[in-house]
């Protein structure tokens, strides 16, 4: 057990460490962190060229109007801000003054404003107009609570729209865990694939396997790599759970985080612990898969070549999946899908959100996928060496048959 577990830290230090795992756990984040930067900062660099300034001496008004989008309170008098406007430094002003007790607003622009900005304009003066009307009456406090009571509004929605979030978080899920399947198995097949290519028929394996066991080193392999995708999934979960709460309390994407958050919920309550276990022993299955593969190439220097019948198998579930999925059928297909191990992690959790299956049958799904795993590690550690060790030329199914039957 001590050499396995040594076999499985020096396999999982090597594959957290290197550049080609950051990039792949980093990359996502990069992306979207990129990206709303560059918003953020177009939309900064926009905002200040479209904003509408608001002069006034009245000291209501920056209240009133703070409802209002895109505007600005930095220019003090008229002259000002006319300046600014012909400098293009603004895209309009609003001089707000009071002429015999009445509020006035004068808009000055190249073009009247749209109409809901108007409404939003007219609104924010006629608050401002209130306030003056409450101040100029000399009510008292009890008369000026009773002016400022305002109607309650509560909201009942109906069941359909509880059913349409329903409806796009089923829809979302099962493409999301289709693409988060597929890139990984993609990423884990061929860097597994080829490391143990290029171990092929090697003085150094020799020398390993002469005061190691094969299958040892093997299942050190295998759990230090599950060790990785893991450590990548959690990544993946905490990264995004610190994510979105960064743009929930960030100013700028504030409002857009609390907008989507329902569909979020919607898509994530569909998410539930079978569908991730699905996600870690289908990436397991493709992993041992392509190991197979990498220990049955003939040279080292077709390490390149060693992931392409996982990569095929990988294709054909995903399309698949992809396919069946978009028929909105649960066909017999896709049944007979659910319960093959290499087809099992694409099939069955698009089945299991939709509702076409139970709970039981998932887990035996998952169980028939779990024990496929650990059947087809032990098979391989027993005749690793033969696989690894053996040098001939002889095609892959001959090299598989003088593999199992060299112990």
């Amino acid at each position: 057990m001590k050499q396995i577990l040594l076999v499985t830290k020096e396999t999982y230090l090597r594959q957290v460490k290197s550049w080609a795992f950051l990039f792949m756990v980093l990359s996502p984040f990069l992306f979207v962190g990129f990206s709303g930067g560059i918003g953020y900062l177009s939309g900064a660099a926009a905002s200040s060229n479209h904003d509408l300034a608001i002069v006034s001496k009245e000291p209501s008004v920056p209240a009133a109007f703070s409802g209002v989008a895109n505007v600005t309170f930095d220019y003090k008098d008229e002259t000002a801000a006319k300046e600014a406007y012909e400098e293009k430094k603004i895209a309009d002003y609003l001089l707000v003054e009071v002429v015999e007790h009445q509020v006035v607003g004068t808009y000055v622009g190249d073009s009247n404003p749209s109409p809901i900005y108007r409404s939003q304009l007219e609104q924010a003066l006629g608050n401002v107009q209130s306030q003056l009307n409450v101040t100029e009456a000399h009510l008292t406090t009890e008369q000026q609570e009773s002016l400022a009571r305002q109607p309650l509004f509560k909201e009942e929605l109906e069941s359909e729209s509880d059913n349409m979030l329903m409806k796009i978080g089923k829809t979302i899920a099962p493409m999301a865990i289709s693409f988060v399947l597929y890139f990984m198995i993609i990423m884990y097949s061929s860097t597994t694939a080829q490391e143990i290519a290029t171990e092929k028929g090697t003085k150094i394996m020799e020398v390993i396997f002469s005061s190691l066991p094969a299958r040892n080193y093997f299942y050190g392999r295998i759990l230090g790599i599950f060790g990785a995708i893991l450590t990548h999934i959690s990544v993946y979960l905490v990264g995004g759970f610190g994510a979105y709460q960064f743009f929930y309390r960030f100013p700028a994407t504030a409002q857009m985080t609390k907008d989507v958050t329902p569909t979020i919920q919607a898509v994530f309550g569909n998410l539930n612990g079978i569908v991730v276990f699905y996600v870690l022993f289908g990436i397991l299955l493709f992993v041992v898969i392509s190991a197979l593969c990498g220990s049955l190439v003939s040279r080292p220097e077709d390490a390149p070549k060693a992931a392409q019948p996982a990569v095929f198998l990988v294709m054909f579930g995903f399309v698949g999946s992809m396919v069946l999925e978009q028929s909105g059928r649960d066909n017999l297909l896709m049944q007979i899908g659910s319960y093959i191990p290499v087809t099992s992690p694409f099939f069955m959790p698009l089945r299991y959100i939709n509702g076409s299956v139970n709970l039981l049958e998932s887990l035996v799904s998952l169980l028939m996928l779990i024990a496929t795993n650990i059947a087809l590690i032990y098979f391989i550690g027993k005749s690793y060496a033969g696989l690894i060790l053996q040098k001939d030329d002889l095609g892959f199914m001959q090299n598989l048959k003088k593999g199992l039957l060299r112990k």
